[in-house]
Formats: structure tokens, sequence, C-alpha cells
């Protein structure tokens, strides 16, 4: 009879425990489990900021960027080769090329290559498109090459692409516009000439600024004259005088129509 009761007293107890555990103790700790902050950050999806964000290394980071950058200027260099004999469809190329080469920039604003294929195919556009979208493409192509010299000094294709940038634009332009674009390309070839004095694409494009500012201006204009006197002094300057560009440039500017010469290629890597 002791042994029966003290059996029940006992199992009486257990399962009183066993209902307050499971009932009330186990719930709580479930709930305090679940409202707790996770023990490691999750990676965040593509717009999701509820997510805590992981640290990434800034090496990591640099490293993933200049790929990225190489890989936009490769597929921008195969696009610009394919438009060379795309015909009707040059023009869409060179646009999605545009479109490449400019995510290089975004990834490094400061890339010389970047910047220097950008503007050259700035040009490129410009020279299908039309006088107002051209005036636009080009004044964006001179300052992409102004930013590429800017990155790297000293290498003179940065200032052919300006200047002749500059000249494509005073082209399409009038009055004063144009005389203030034909002013803009002889100060780029000017300063082309302090970096590399025997390129003859920053003569032959100096003496067509000097006479397209002629041209506009008149040639008794302080600005025509001033551009004129620096451009004599870089010609005596190139090769001792001893050269035939003197001839030339008397062509040009005895010519009854404004001289035009195709910008040269400013790289050779496609």
């Amino acid at each position: 009879m002791g042994r029966w009761l003290f059996g029940t007293i006992v199992s009486s107890a257990l399962l009183t425990i066993g209902w307050v555990f499971f009932t009330r103790m186990l719930p709580r700790r479930v709930a305090g489990r679940v409202a707790r902050p996770p023990q490691q950050p999750l990676t965040v999806l593509p717009g999701d900021e509820r997510q805590v964000s992981l640290p990434i290394d800034a090496e990591t980071q640099l490293s993933a960027a200049k790929m990225a950058h190489d890989r936009f200027l490769e597929e921008a260099g195969e696009l610009i080769r394919a438009a060379r004999g795309a015909g009707l469809f040059t023009e869409n190329l060179l646009t999605e090329a545009a479109e490449k080469a400019g995510d290089a920039v975004k990834l490094r604003p400061g890339s010389f290559d970047a910047n220097l294929m950008c503007g050259e195919i700035a040009v490129k556009r410009a020279l299908m498109a039309a006088p107002d979208t051209a005036v636009d493409l080009l004044q964006r192509a001179a300052g992409f090459f102004a930013t590429a010299s800017e990155t790297k000094r000293g290498v003179v294709d940065t200032y052919v692409g300006r200047g002749w940038a500059h000249l494509e634009r005073a082209y399409r332009l009038e009055g004063e516009d144009a005389a203030a674009a034909y002013g803009a390309a002889a100060e780029a070839f000017g300063e082309g000439f302090g970096v590399n004095s025997h390129n003859l694409f920053v003569l032959r494009g100096w003496g067509l600024a000097v006479d397209g500012l002629a041209r506009t201006l008149g040639e008794r204009a302080e600005p025509t004259t001033t551009a004129e006197e620096r451009y004599q002094m870089a010609l005596a300057e190139h090769r001792a005088g001893d050269h035939e560009l003197y001839g030339w440039y008397a062509g040009v500017r005895a010519s009854a129509e404004p001289v035009r010469i195709p910008m040269p290629p400013v790289r050779d890597r496609y």
C-alpha cells in the first residue's frame, strides 16, 4: 500500500513538471531564440535592405573592379573591330562599344585607357551623327581626352585627340562658337607641341585650327594674329625650320575651301 501511494505521488509530480515545461517554459525559450538577432550576418541580395551586409576587403574590391574594367575595355575593342566592316550596323556597334567603355570609366574614372577609348569612340560616332548630336559627342570626346592627358602626362595622342575633337566641332558651328572651338583646338595642339615637337599630326592639326580662326574672325583679328604668330614660331622650331610644312600651310591658307584631314588614330590596340 505504501509503495503504491509513493509511486502515485512521484508519477503525479513528474506529469505536473512535464506539463509545465512543455506548455510554458519551452514556448518561452523558443520565442526568445526567434526574437534574438542571428549570430552571423546574412549576405545582402540585390534590392533587399533588410539583411545585414558582410564587410568586403578593400583590396578585393579594387581587384574585382580592375578585372571588370579590363573586361569592359576588351569587349569595347571587339565591338570597334566588328564595326569597321559592319555597314549599316556600324553605328549600333559603336554605340554599344561606347556603353562598354563608359562602364569602364565608371569603375575607374581615372583610367587612361578607358578615357582614351571613350574619346575616340565619341569622335567616330560624331562623324556619322546629325550636326547637333555630333557637337555634343565631340565636346564629350574632348573631355575624355583631357582627362586622359591629366591621368598620364606626356602622351601626345591625348592632345591630338582633344585638338581634333575641337576641330570637328568647329566645322559644325558658326560665328563666335566656331571661333571658340578653333581656339580650343589650337590651344590643345600647342600643348601637344610642348610634349612632342616632332609630331606631324600636332603641327598639321594646329595649322588647320589657325586657318579656321582666320576664316571665321578674319586675318587681322587679334586671336588670329596671336595664334598665327605662335604657330609660325613652332614651325621654325620644328626640325630647325628645315621641313615641308611651310609649303603645306601656305596651300591651306590659299585654299578656297577649308582643308579637312581625317582624325588620325590615337591608339594601336584594336
